[in-house]
């Protein structure tokens, strides 16, 4: 494999290249304002020419695919292309692309202008161009619509203004993914979640944009709305639901999906930021039609990761949801007296979903703890990583993956796990654990959670949100109630270890 860092080469370079056919590419294509500048425009522009980059190599090669890269050592932020099977051409396209990152500076001011040229004209038609490699579109829609645009309303209101009259639906965060040519079908995004119309198969949507859920795993669920707090409901949990976010996925089907038939999706600016979601308001935009109908159907995943919501002509993905504890479920079943039953059935967990863990030895705890982060859709299993055996020198790291991002912009968190095994009456307390901050700061851990067969001591829960929270990282334990859920949803698992 050959590896090329578009950054570091000059054009001369390319002459002393032997490339055939049959070769595989490693190309390191720079995003040198990500982590340096404050300036979302400049980050756009990086971006821009970064996607004009991969869709120019892509486009003289069999198959390419592209990933983030952070080298070890450094700060900075670039993207992997790998292609397989480069034509003959590929050197006139790596003429290009390097010209464009040397910036005149190798005295061919000319070419690196003409390039430079295409890089601007492949914006305007960028919203509509068949992309190989949507991912980094989409980071850069996510980039322009959360921040640029920002900056574009204090330096250039009037772009701005025009920019969302065009694409009204960017004002609500959406934009029109740029999967939308692989998945054949118009489908938006937001760092919130995706909408697509009902015609596109669910687990194809999936499996196209690299997420892990599936439809057969995801769960029935219901949604119930209390003094404007809104909640999905399913076997087993119940999670907060983020019916802000639904809303406005809501106008953006109609905005963006069928206003298209009337020949107008322009609409009036409206700042619905701080709305109060039963403001009458909030139904008279201009051009928009929301749906009177109940939601038809709800569906969550048995983490709580996600909730899928169907209004009879989109989906609507979001991710911004999260399961209560057993506790905040009590404090609202002591609230609301009314609604006692409903909540009562998922306050008193079954008995039989109770597992045997005085069965289990160290090594087949933490193997039991690597399967569920394994199989669990918020993390990136090829890169799950176990370190040695139980009560080895692993310092503090049992389990070691990174996340999937889940929306546009977002980029792989590395996350730790340690494993505590505990086969008598007590929990887990602070005293337990130890050292916990300065190994995360150690292995730049952006998420961590313990994962026990106990229940959680009130003083570890503490101790970790002190940690945590100081050091702006993210948390998910599973306690002996969370191990067992997962268990009581994943039967191989629990057969695995416990049998029938």
């Amino acid at each position: 494999m050959l590896e090329l860092d578009l950054g570091k080469m000059e054009v001369e370079d390319i002459f002393e290249l032997d490339i055939k056919e049959s070769d595989v590419l490693k190309i390191y294509i720079p995003l040198d304002s990500i982590g340096v500048t404050n300036s979302y425009i400049d980050i756009c522009d990086d971006y821009l020419e970064a996607i004009w980059v991969g869709e120019r190599l892509a486009s003289e090669a069999k198959v390419a695919n592209v990933v983030y890269d952070y080298p070890l050592g450094t700060h900075k932020t670039r993207l992997c292309l790998i292609i397989h099977e480069p034509s003959i051409n590929i050197k006139i396209a790596l003429e290009e692309c390097i010209s464009l990152y040397c910036r005149g500076d190798d005295g061919n001011s000319v070419f690196y202008q003409s390039v430079r040229d295409k890089v601007l004209d492949f914006e305007l038609e960028l919203e509509n161009h068949p992309i190989r490699l949507p991912e980094i579109a989409d980071d850069y829609y996510a980039n322009l619509i959360e921040g640029a645009y920002c900056e574009m309303l204090s330096e250039s209101p009037e772009l701005y203004h025009d920019e969302l009259k065009k694409y009204p639906e960017r004002a609500f965060g959406y934009w029109r993914s740029s999967f939308s040519s692989k998945l054949d079908n118009n489908c938006y995004v937001s760092k919130a979640g995706w909408l697509f119309p009902d015609d596109l198969n669910l687990n194809h949507f999936f499996e196209v944009t690299g997420q892990k859920y599936r439809t057969e795993t995801l769960l029935p669920a219901e949604i119930l709305i209390i003094n404007d707090t809104s909640y999905v409901m399913a076997d087993g949990l119940v999670a907060y639901f983020p019916m802000k976010q639904y809303i406005n996925s809501m106008i953006c089907s109609s905005l963006a999906m069928f206003a298209d038939a009337e020949g107008d999706k322009e609409t009036e600016e409206y700042d619905w930021s701080d709305r109060d979601i039963y403001d009458p308001k909030m139904f008279a935009i201009e051009h928009a039609y929301i749906s009177s109908q109940n939601i038809n159907k709800c569906m969550i995943d048995p983490n709580g990761t996600m909730t899928a919501a169907y209004d009879g002509k989109c989906w609507h993905l979001l991710y911004d949801t999260k399961i209560l504890s057993i506790n905040a479920i009590k404090r609202i079943y002591d609230k609301f007296r009314t609604i006692s039953l409903a909540f009562a059935n998922y306050i008193n967990l079954p008995d039989n979903i109770s597992c045997k863990w005085d069965s289990l030895s160290d090594e087949q705890f933490e193997q039991l703890c690597y399967d569920v982060i394994h199989t669990h859709p918020r993390f990136n299993s090829d890169t799950i990583r176990k370190y040695g055996k139980s009560r080895s020198r692993d310092g503090g790291r049992d389990i070691e993956v990174f996340d999937i991002p889940r929306t546009a912009g977002d980029i792989p968190r590395k996350w730790i796990f340690q494993c505590k095994l505990i086969t008598n009456s007590k929990s887990l307390s602070a005293t337990r654990l130890i050292d916990v901050g300065d190994m995360l700061e150690h292995y730049n851990a952006q998420g961590f959670g313990v994962m026990t067969s106990a229940p959680i001591d009130a003083t570890l829960y503490d101790k970790l949100d002190a940690i945590c929270s100081k050091r702006k990282i993210e948390q998910m334990n599973f306690s002996v109630l969370e191990l067992e859920r997962a268990l009581y949803y994943d039967g191989i698992l629990r057969c695995r270890y416990f049998g029938k």
